[in-house]
């Protein structure tokens, strides 16, 4: 099936290119989501016109997502989870003198990881915070390798566009 996209489309092509592309991918995927329309002769003729329209779409798109962006890289949400009770502490320190550089075997004094949530902060969680402050984000567009897992603050970065990526600071506190 022939289409026009109106988008760009990770893989496939830019706004305004003409491809072809399987029958169910384009009826289920490219034309629900406006990411293109049928190349009938019709819209094959005024291709520049839907090329500049798909351009003031894209441009448009990503003028509010950058603004979002802006707004959520000062934003802080803070969660309340239960934890366990665990405290970090300090690895021992070596018995090498400081000056020198640690060799394979001793330790430097770092803490141990921090008390571990009995379960955790997902992709949700933070969508519905979100939401609770204002901001419609899609769970699908916070990019979280894995859940959160432990109390402090963490940096989660969004994709807001193809080209647009914003973090914003996650608190997770111990509930009282």
């Amino acid at each position: 099936m022939k289409v026009i996209l109106m988008q760009k489309v990770e893989r496939l092509g830019e706004p305004g290119q003409q491809v072809e592309v399987a029958d169910g991918y384009a009826r289920n995927f490219l034309l629900p989501k406006q990411l293109a329309v049928l190349a009938t002769p019709g819209r094959v003729r005024s291709l520049a016109q839907l090329t500049a329209q798909a351009k003031n779409w894209e441009d448009r798109s990503k003028r509010e997502a950058t603004s979002l962006a802006e707004r959520l890289a000062t934003l802080q949400i803070s969660l309340q989870r239960r934890a366990s009770e665990d405290t970090p502490l300090a690895l021992p320190v070596s018995e090498a003198a400081p000056t020198e550089a640690p060799t394979e075997g001793t330790a430097s004094p770092t803490p141990l990881a921090a008390p571990k949530l009995f379960g955790s902060v997902t992709s949700q969680d933070l969508t519905e915070a979100l939401a609770a402050k204002g901001f419609g984000v899609d769970k699908k567009k916070i990019l979280l390798d894995e859940p959160i897992k432990t109390l402090g603050v963490h940096r989660v970065p969004v994709r807001l566009h193809a080209e647009v990526t914003a973090e914003f600071t996650v608190i997770v506190e111990r509930e009282a």
